[in-house]
Formats: C-alpha cells, sequence, structure tokens
C-alpha cells in the first residue's frame, strides 16, 4: 500500500490557504484539499452514529469538541484514502489545536505502514496585508465566489459578474475582528509547531506575492517531499 503525507497548511484568516489547496488539488489529482466544513459535511451526510452526535452540536450552535473533530477525521480521510489515490492530504484549517496537533502525530504513529510524518507548510503574510485584504473582500453568499473591491473588483459594483445578485460583505471582515483572528492564530499556532516541527522542517512560503506565483512555491516545495 501507498503511503501518504499529511501536509497542515498554516496560515492566519485571508492568507489563501483555501484558494491555494484548491488550486493545488485542481492541477495535482493525487493531491487531496482536506477541510474541516466539508469532513463535517460528509460525515453528517453518511447517517453514521458520529454524522448524527455532529450534527446536534452543530444545529445546537456549539462548539465541537476535539475527539469529535479528529473521530470524524480519522473516518474521513480512511475512506477518502480507500477510494482515491492520494500522495498528499492538505489539511486546512483541520489542526488548530494543541490536543488535535497531538492526536494527528499518534494517528502517524499508530498507522506508520499508511501515513508518512506530517510536513507543516505556512503561508506567511503580514498582518497590515490581511487587514487590506479582507476589509476589502466581497463574496457571493450563493456561490461562494470571492472578489477585492481593489485587487478583483466585480465589472458592476457590489454585484456579482456570474448571477446577477448582490455581493456581501462578511460579518467577521472588519477591521478589529481581523486582528483579533490574526493573534488567535499567532497563539494556536506554537503550540502546533511544538508538537508537530520536531525537527525544524517547517515550510515557509511568502504568501504576499500574486496567487501563481505562490502556488508555483508551493507546488516546488510539496514536490521535494515526494
Amino acid at each position: 500500500m501507498a503511503m501518504q503525507r499529511f501536509l497542515i497548511i498554516l496560515g492566519a484568516p485571508g492568507s489563501g490557504k483555501g484558494t491555494q489547496c484548491k488550486v493545488l488539488a485542481q492541477n495535482n489529482p493525487t493531491w487531496k484539499h482536506v477541510s474541516t466544513g466539508d469532513l463535517f459535511r460528509k460525515e453528517i451526510s453518511s447517517g453514521s452514529e458520529q454524522g448524527v452526535e455532529l450534527k446536534k452540536l452543530l444545529d445546537a450552535g456549539q462548539l465541537v469538541p476535539d475527539d469529535t473533530t479528529m473521530g470524524v477525521f480519522e473516518s474521513q480521510v480512511d475512506q477518502l484514502i480507500s477510494s482515491e489515490k492520494v500522495d498528499f492530504l492538505m489539511l486546512d484549517g483541520c489542526i488548530r489545536t494543541k490536543a488535535q496537533a497531538k492526536f494527528l502525530k499518534e494517528l502517524c504513529e499508530r498507522r506508520s505502514s499508511e501515513f508518512k510524518k506530517p510536513t507543516i507548510v505556512e503561508l506567511n503574510v503580514p498582518e497590515e496585508v490581511l487587514v487590506k485584504r479582507l476589509t476589502g473582500r466581497l463574496i457571493n453568499p450563493r456561490n461562494g465566489r470571492i472578489y477585492h473591491i481593489i485587487d478583483n473588483p466585480p465589472k458592476v459594483a457590489g454585484i456579482c459578474d456570474e448571477d446577477g445578485g448582490p455581493l456581501v460583505q462578511r460579518g467577521d471582515d472588519k477591521e478589529d475582528v481581523i486582528r483579533k483572528r490574526f493573534q488567535i492564530y499567532r497563539n494556536e499556532r506554537d503550540p502546533i509547531l511544538e508538537v508537530l516541527d520536531e525537527q525544524n522542517k517547517l515550510i515557509v512560503i511568502d504568501g504576499n506575492q500574486d496567487t501563481s506565483t505562490v502556488t508555483q512555491l508551493l507546488t516546488e516545495a510539496i514536490k521535494k517531499l515526494a
């Protein structure tokens, strides 16, 4: 059986993690984009006992405990690797706490014949750049398309090019909220590195560049791990 490697994609909100993971997965069929939201939705739709309990938590607006999150994570990863050829699992927002990092480390040790030691890749973007990016972000809530009032404006102000409907700004794309989220990320990042970055093999990519350049740098860095 071929071995897979987890790639933990770290970066503050607005650093481009989700965008880059989607592009990399499109360009490389055996590189899979794994996000917490997708895992939760798939587990719930499976109708499993774990999925039923997860839906109750989410419907009640409660935080999902680490043990539940990682139970869903392992279940869904197993389904993915059993149905498709996978070389890299790009974890976008799946490892957010020290407890989750410990779980992933133990999973790789427990199933060392299937999973290589995880690698951490960080998209580094200065706080001020993130504030500029996110305060100018506009989203189509119907299809998820993202615009920016300066860098990627719609043809008609406030209107989506695709469906002609109104664009909105997310409630958490306000400057004070963005700065709080950035600090939360910095506080979460160090404990994760403490658990998983034992040999100081953190790969840092300068995310303050155009999207295609960042994609190229990420692709080159990941291919060196193969």
